[in-house]
This record gives C-alpha cells, structure tokens and sequence, in this order.
C-alpha cells in the first residue's frame, strides 16, 4: 500500500521503461483485471510525430465548448505529473492519483506493467464514470503503443516525420506503417499533411478497413490564410477562425481538431453551432508550444525536438521577424539525431549555445562535435547563461529555448 502521493509518483517512475516485445498483451491483462474500463466511454485517439499536444488541446476546447466533459490523455508533462491526466482541463488530483494507483497495483497482481502501461491504465480508470469522451494520445507511434486498445470514434494522424527511428523507423515508410495502426474499420480518420513518399501507406489502409479519411490539402482545406502579431487566422466551411501562433502548421492542427469534432458530433447525432464552437478552439493553451515568455525583447519556449519541428519552428520566426536575429539554447537528447539539427540551426540562426540536462537521456558535452561550428557553442550551466544573458538581449534579438521539453519544462518557472 502507498501513503502519500510522492510515494505513488516514485513508485511509477521505479517502473521499466520498456519491455523487450511490443506485445500488448501485458496491458491487455491488466485493463481485464480493471474491468476494462478504456471501453466504458467514447474515444478519440491521436498519433502523429509532430503536433499531437496543440490538435488534443485544440480538439478538447472545442468539445467542452459544445458542453462536454473531456478526458486528455497526452505526454509528456510540462511542470507536474497530474498533467498528463486531465478532464476538462483540470489536472487529476493527488489523491485520485494515489487511491487509483493503489488499486491499480492491487487488482494487477504478478502482472508486470511498464511505466507507460502502468500510467495508461492510471488514465483509463480515471476518466471511467467521469467523462463523456476522452481525447488519448499515443506514447510512440501506433501499431504496438500501449493505447491502442481502444475502439475509438474518430482517429488522427497529425503528421508523419522522421522521429524514434530506433524504435519504429528506421525508414520514413516503417513510421507510417506503425503509425496506420491507429486507423481502425468503419471508424473516420483525420490527417494532417502527409509526405507524397508515405500518403499511399495510410490512404491504401483507410481504404482496406472502410475507413472515411479527410486530409489536408485534400478534402480538407485552408483558405484565406493570415498570420500576423502572433495570431493565424483562416477560413473552413466559409467559417473564420483565429488562433495564437506563426506557423501554419498550427492552423492544419486546428483545422484537423475541427474536423475530428465534426466526425465525432456526426457519429452521436449532436446539433452545433460550428461558427459559435470554433470561437472556444483557444480558449486553453498549452505550455512550451510556441510560448512567449517576454516580449520585449521576444523570448520563446517550445518543446520542438526533432528536425521537422524545429525547421518549421525558425523558418516561421524567420518570416514572421525578418528583421530580427535568432539566438538559440537547445539541448538535445542522446537517442535523437542531433548532427542534421545542429546544421540546420547553424546555417539559419545567428548563435546557439548548447546545454545538458541533469538526466541519465540528455545528451553532454562529449556528445556533440561542435568544433566545426563557427556560431555554436557549449555552456554547462544553462540558468547562469540565462541569468548572465537575459538582460543583455537587445529589441532586434529573439531568444528562442527549445530542443527538449524537459529543458522546457525546467525553464517555465524560471521565466514564468
């Protein structure tokens, strides 16, 4: 039996990683011995490399504003752990969390869970009797994620990258095999844009298992498009819309929340009012996505970790503040591919420096071969860079820390 809630947290993190197999069958188990209670509630599950967080944020604002109570299952967390649990947006509690912790470890018995297998089940449970639809993301790709064991309503896939190639690449065409896992029969699927090399992999499935697909740039389309002083906005169904933010692909993730909505209200027959809903998509936003911490000079935070990200990260710094010069911290992980990174942000960015974090993931010093770089440097001690720098930055400078969100998520405070 845990007491406290810190003892239910260690007791998560104490966890394995991983297992050797991707079998589901271990979390199969467990959910059995809970009652399963993943197929008590209606589901929308999302997978993508890029913009699953914005498209689950956007997708709950616009369900709850049609009055429903929203479960969000999502990761990684940006300050505590309850965030990754949410209905509605109000985080579970620490004692929800202990008491369903408990009786998680109890009714498991010898049955051995990962991390993210104990905590997928923690969120299923939760939103059991309190929710009218849950909004859940996948951990890793799809196929052989730990969440996919729902029958969910509607499926999305937000866009197709290279990222954890490791674990379902290694190629582009390996990712949107394990990613069209999520596409399941009679059941509608949304996409983001999906690369020309892969499309045939995901449309060649929906079609295999019946599945109606609206995509971008396809059946679904942006019109009128307008990003300025921080703010997109665009028209959908000759419905205007406007969210926060620079890059486009935050109004293709809008634009596939809206759809997604759309689908789900369909399936239940529910009456909306689409131009009244779409005023509520930002209602809620989220942390370490494009998150401007000051403005003057402009500081931003975001969570961008891959190559994909952060491309489309600076390029729309570039074209929203032409006039200003890009100063980068970043630290990387050791399972990423930092190289092509650090090449792009070299070549487009007037200064980085390049940091570690505290944790056994993070990539040091040694790890970086930043010799060849004329504009990129090492600091060990980010928050003395920051507090040595911060003040020096001049109106025609942006500072823009990204790379990880767990160095995102160290920073929030400081800044916030």
């Amino acid at each position: 039996m845990l007491n406290s809630y810190q003892e239910a947290i260690n007791y998560i993190h104490s966890l394995p990683k991983f297992h050797r197999t991707n079998s589901l069958d271990r979390i199969k188990s467990a959910l059995k011995c809970l009652n399963n209670p993943q197929n008590d509630y209606p589901t929308i599950h999302v997978t993508g490399t890029n913009g699953k967080g914005s498209t689950c944020n956007y997708l709950s604002n616009l369900l709850e504003a049609d009055g429903l109570r929203v479960g969000m299952f999502t990761s990684p967390f940006i300050k505590v752990f309850n965030e990754r649990i949410q209905i509605s947006h109000e985080m579970i509690s620490n004692d929800d969390l202990l008491s369903l912790t408990n009786e998680i470890v109890l009714k498991k018995g010898s049955i051995e869970l990962s991390e993210f297998e104990f905590v997928t089940c923690l969120g299923f449970l939760y939103f059991r009797n309190r929710v009218d639809v849950a909004i859940i993301e996948v951990g890793i790709g799809a196929a052989h994620d730990k969440t996919n064991v729902i029958n969910p309503d509607v499926s999305i896939i937000t866009s197709i990258e290279m990222d954890h190639e490791q674990l379902i690449g290694p190629t582009l065409q390996d990712i949107a095999i394990e990613k069209s896992g999520i596409i399941k029969e009679n059941t509608p699927l949304v996409t983001g844009l999906l690369p020309d090399s892969v499309r045939n992999i995901i449309l060649n499935r929906a079609n295999q298992l019946n599945s109606d697909i609206f995509e971008y740039n396809h059946e679904l389309k942006i019109k009128n498009l307008v990003i300025d002083d921080f703010k997109i906005h665009f028209e959908f169904k000759d419905v205007k819309i406007e969210c926060a933010g620079i890059e486009k692909t935050s109004a293709i993730n809008a634009l596939v929340a809206i759809q997604a909505f759309i689908c789900f209200e369909k399936k239940y027959n529910r009456e909306y009012d689409l131009e009244k809903i779409v005023k509520n998509i930002d209602s809620r936003q989220i942390l370490a996505r494009l998150q401007v911490v000051q403005k003057n000079p402009l500081i931003i935070l975001d969570g961008a970790h891959n190559l994909a990200a952060i491309d489309n990260l600076i390029n729309s710094l570039i074209t929203n503040e032409p006039n200003k010069d890009i100063i980068v911290l970043y630290a990387g992980m050791k399972d990423k591919d930092r190289s092509d990174i650090l090449e792009f942000m070299s070549n487009n960015t007037k200064e980085i420096f390049v940091t570690t974090l505290d944790m056994p993931r993070a990539a040091k010093e040694e790890d970086y071969d930043l010799s060849k770089y004329s504009n990129i440097s090492y600091v060990e001690d980010y928050l003395q860079y920051l507090d040595m720098n911060k003040k020096k930055l001049m109106s025609n400078q942006i500072l823009l820390v990204t790379g990880s969100f767990y160095l995102v998520s160290e920073l929030e405070t400081y800044f916030v």
